[in-house]
């Protein structure tokens, strides 16, 4: 299973309180799946985590994947 999580200012977050936010937050999570669905074989017994960092050097963390998976992703979101 994957999770996806932004985080700010050190705080985790599955849900954020401002619900406009939290409309943003849900849509960033669909379009991750999306982007990773051609990978869903590979992701299929991997339990990891994908951190969104929204703090002032916005980027993304990924946590307990394969390495092999990890790569996988990673040139994903590069648009590789």
């Amino acid at each position: 299973m994957i999770q996806v999580t932004y985080t700010y200012k050190n705080r985790e977050f599955l849900q954020l309180e401002d619900s406009f936010m939290n409309q943003l937050v849900q849509l960033g999570v669909r379009q991750m799946h999306a982007l990773l669905e051609p990978l869903s074989d590979s992701l299929v017994n991997e339990n990891g985590k994908i951190r969104i960092n929204l703090d002032q050097h916005p980027k993304i963390e990924l946590e307990g994947f394969s390495n092999p998976v990890k790569d996988q992703i990673e040139m994903v979101l590069r648009g590789e």
